[in-house]
């Protein structure tokens, strides 16, 4: 439990920078290869080391505050102008978009360091994490351990060497469409952040 809680907490402050789903994943792999592995211990410490990754990320925003930005390792992850775009919808529509921003993981670093930075509500930051760690993370997890389970009952050795690979190239494929949609992140926050009636860039009159 607590190599699965050190592999997400790592993942979620961007260290390696990779999907925290690969995470969830190799929790899923303990959970059907190893029988003294039970999913309501697996479970919770994927979401716990998620939850305090996101919460470093929320409190190193939170004490630097606006100097953060001025770090040269912090402008590689958020550009000005990105952070500009998001900082105004943060106090707005806080939850929804800390939800969005988890299903984009080059933008979701960024994201938890503004939302520190605006001193957002820290109990609604958490409710946020605890959502998709209740519903997304749950979803991710019951289905990698069902697949790991069918490839266990197979039994064969050449499914390993197969299936192996074919989850690898999955997870980067996956990576990879998360990377495009993130290329325009700013025009997906607005267009699911705007108002009804006011389309998303426009200016009140």
């Amino acid at each position: 439990y607590a190599s699965i809680f050190a592999v997400l907490f790592f993942t979620g402050i961007g260290l390696p920078p990779m999907p925290e789903e690969a995470g969830i994943l190799y929790a899923a792999g303990l959970r059907a290869l190893h029988p003294e592995v039970f999913w309501w211990g697996a479970w919770p410490a994927c979401a716990l080391g998620i939850l305090a990754a996101d919460c470093v990320l929320y409190g190193l925003g939170r004490r630097l505050g606006p100097r953060l930005f001025e770090y040269r390792w912090v402008q590689r992850v958020l550009s000005a102008e990105r952070r500009q775009r998001l900082e105004g919808k943060i106090h707005q529509h806080g939850i929804k978009l800390l939800i969005l921003a988890r299903f984009l993981p080059p933008l979701r670093l960024g994201v938890f360091l503004i939302t520190g930075a605006a001193r957002y509500s820290f109990v609604k930051f958490v409710l946020a994490d605890l959502v998709y760690g209740v519903v997304g993370v749950g979803v991710f997890f019951f289905a990698g351990s069902w697949v790991m389970e069918l490839l266990k009952s197979v039994g064969h050795a050449a499914i390993w060497f197969v299936a192996a690979p074919l989850a690898l190239y999955g997870l980067y494929r996956y990576f990879r469409y998360l990377q495009r949609k993130e290329a325009g992140p700013a025009s997906v926050v607005a267009a699911t952040t705007a108002e009804p009636g006011n389309p998303a860039g426009a200016v009140p009159a």
